[in-house]
């Protein structure tokens, strides 16, 4: 098996296999999100990373004006089938295509483990969130790359762990104010997430 595929590579190959395990993605955050996904009514809201929408769907259910951005076109045609009202945005989270002071909240859930740096994005979604806006951020924790199979053969996806008080620090040095940290363990403490609510 080579080394792991680029997203945008390998989630083109990934992108069915991916929609059809929500239960399992919902497995890193809990119900921690739910109340900052219902505080988003109303809301200006990028999904940073949105994938086929787990996130984008639930945030416009919630009543936010949702802009889902993603690196790979095969995930998000799954998106727009589900919901044509969502904006959809291919795009890369280090370099967003939008204003800066776009959005009132910002949110990123299991996306930031396929970027080798960090900093960049932070930046670009301190960037892109109008003044006293929110990032919520997920980070997580893969013990070991998924292995995949298609009839091409098997593959990874390629993906970095960040240590949580390393994505704390990058975020305090970025000038975000942490509102809250909630670690996510399973077994002898070990970490499975880290959910971080920044404020610009």
């Amino acid at each position: 098996m080579k080394k792991g595929l680029p997203p945008k590579k390998g989630y083109a190959r990934y992108a069915g296999e991916y929609d059809e395990k929500e239960k399992f993605w919902d497995s890193f955050e809990k119900d921690y999100l739910k109340p900052y996904i219902e505080s988003a009514k109303d809301k200006k809201v990028l999904d940073a990373g949105a994938g086929t929408g787990r996130l984008s769907l639930r945030l416009h259910k919630a009543g936010a004006e949702v802009t889902s951005l993603d690196i790979s076109p095969e995930m998000l045609i799954l998106l727009g089938q589900k919901n044509s009202e969502i904006e959809v945005v291919e795009g890369d989270m280090e370099a967003m295509p939008f204003e800066d002071d776009s959005f009132d909240m910002v949110f990123s859930s299991l996306a930031l483990v396929h970027l080798k740096k960090i900093d960049v994005f932070l930046d670009e979604c301190y960037r892109v969130l109008k003044d006293d806006g929110k990032l919520v951020l997920v980070n997580i924790h893969y013990r070991k790359p998924l292995v995949l199979h298609d009839g091409q053969g098997r593959y990874t996806i390629q993906c970095y762990n960040h240590f949580p008080r390393h994505v704390r620090k990058a975020a305090e040095e970025l000038a975000f104010g942490v509102e809250k940290e909630i670690m996510v363990t399973e077994g002898d403490d070990v970490w499975v997430s880290q959910i971080l609510i920044l404020k610009k």
